[in-house]
């Protein structure tokens, strides 16, 4: 089965089968969106909250996620996927720094809810979730099916 490796920032897709996977998942939140019918899924890498300025030109998309939602949006669609079908499954956004919490919240929590308000933009709807807390994370998405397993450092891995 290929797996395929998300890195900080990129966006990758597949198609029927195979394993999309992304480690690392401190601050930063995976997004794994996926349509059952079509057995399409995407998943982003998603480093900080927003781009610098409104309508920036972003050379990688995937890098915040008011331009990661609508790219990977737009990637599962150009496989086959309808947007009306599309759900989504997060990991990551811990505080793996809480010294640098401002009163904004921690870089963490503040990609959490920049990722959860554009999916709502979207009317993607979010069916699991393993956010927030103080360890990073390893996010594998198995496209055949659309499970997601989430392994914390020094944990079991868990069926999001």
């Amino acid at each position: 089965m290929e797996e395929v490796f998300v890195n900080m920032g990129e966006i990758r897709a597949l198609a029927r089968t195979g394993v999309l996977t992304t480690v690392g998942l401190g601050s930063c939140v995976g997004v794994a969106l996926y349509d059952s019918v079509a057995q399409v899924g995407v998943m982003g890498h998603v480093f900080l909250p927003t781009a610098r300025r409104r309508n920036e030109t972003v050379d990688m998309p995937g890098k915040y996620a008011d331009t990661a939602i609508p790219a990977l949006i737009d990637e599962a669609v150009r496989l086959g996927a309808q947007k009306r079908r599309l759900w989504a499954k997060l990991a990551g956004g811990a505080n793996l720094f809480p010294n640098l919490t401002t009163s904004n919240g921690n870089i963490g929590s503040q990609n959490i809810k920049a990722v959860l308000e554009n999916l709502a933009l979207h009317d993607i709807p979010v069916v699991g979730q393993d956010v927030s807390g103080s360890h990073g994370r390893k996010m594998r998405f198995f496209v055949e099916d659309g499970r997601v397993t989430v392994t914390a450092i020094g944990k079991e891995p868990i069926d999001i």
